[in-house]
């Protein structure tokens, strides 16, 4: 029996999948792919999959994760191959590792989040981007109003902001804080710069794309976080930042 993280990417049409549709789908790839997976015990048994973290429906992906438990496998690079050829177009599998036994699970290991925000021709912002968000990380604090099943509440998301900078002149690139204790969307962030700039955001104007997840750490050097696959770096990478060994960044 062996633990396995999945690392994949979402593009094309099917980005527009919601996250309880991908994980059927996923589910059905892998009785196609014939893969040994665990499943619950019970009246109802189903796959034991944990996803790491849901994402917004149209947003695209080139680092997610999912953890699965197989009961036997060739080896975990034929787990990979066989889902791949089971996959359609869209999602791919992109790297697999092997987990300790006692390791947590995907869903709870999320720690950060790192995006490209990008934005549709003609819809773009009519203010200087690099200048604004300039301005807009040097306030004290950031507040933003929060959706939550209770209502709407509003949160100071500065913390939230780990590392950024502006790419080509007219994209963000953003490490931002994710997981259940704390987690910010890329677009609430985008919603409150427009705020700030005094402008309003055109419908459908943004466009999110997750290049890595991350989970967190501590070495002498202080907290850090780091891709769920260490070796797998985004192309686009804040790894020419200070701070940053080995694929950690330190926040």
């Amino acid at each position: 029996m062996k633990k396995l993280r999945l690392k994949f990417s979402k593009h094309g049409p099917i980005r527009f999948l919601g996250h309880l549709d991908v994980m059927r789908y996923v589910q059905k790839a892998i009785r196609r792919a014939e893969i040994d997976i665990k499943y619950s015990e019970g009246y109802s048994p189903h796959q034991i999959l944990s996803f790491a973290q849901p994402l917004s429906v149209g947003s695209t992906t080139d680092g997610d994760y999912m953890d699965m438990t197989v009961l036997s496998c060739d080896s975990i690079q034929s787990v990979m191959d066989a889902l791949n050829g089971a996959m359609n177009e869209g999602i791919e599998i992109l790297a697999i590792t092997e987990l300790p036994e006692k390791c947590e699970n995907a869903m709870t290991s999320v720690s950060a989040a790192e995006y490209v925000i990008s934005f549709r021709e003609g819809k773009e912002p009519k203010f200087d981007l690099s200048e604004t968000f300039s301005r807009f990380m040097a306030q004290a604090e950031i507040p933003a109003v929060k959706k939550t099943k209770n209502g709407e509440k509003t949160i100071d998301i500065k913390p939230l902001i780990y590392n950024y900078e502006i790419l080509d002149g007219n994209k963000i690139h953003v490490l931002l804080s994710a997981g259940s204790s704390s987690n910010l969307k890329a677009a609430l962030l985008t919603e409150s710069l427009f705020a700030f700039a005094g402008e309003e955001m055109k419908e459908f104007a943004a466009k999110f794309n997750r290049l890595e997840t991350y989970l967190s750490g501590d070495d002498d050097k202080g907290h850090y976080v780091q891709p769920m696959i260490p070796e797998k770096m985004s192309e686009v990478s804040f790894a020419s930042a200070d701070g940053v060994s080995q694929g950690k960044i330190y926040v």
